[in-house]
């Protein structure tokens, strides 16, 4: 029997929206976000994925090595 995840998505089209809602687009916007795993500034271009684990979340940037990590810290692989 395969194994069932449940994952939650947004669109491109709804990322500000999102990011507003949770009070972090002035933060994205403004530079103020790195990447957990490099440390490299989140912009809204090189956002792949945020989670939140123990009441914090956590952003990756669209290195493939950071991905990698942020699915394994998380819970997703």
């Amino acid at each position: 029997m395969v194994e069932r995840h449940e994952i939650k998505a947004v669109h491109e089209h709804n990322l500000e929206e999102m990011l507003k809602g949770l009070g972090m687009l002035e933060d994205v916007k403004e530079g103020r976000i790195s990447c957990k795993f490099c440390g490299k500034t989140i912009t809204l271009e090189n956002l792949r994925c945020l989670y939140p684990k123990n009441d914090e979340v956590f952003f990756c940037c669209t290195d493939i090595e950071c991905f990698m990590q942020a699915m394994q810290d998380s819970g997703g692989l």
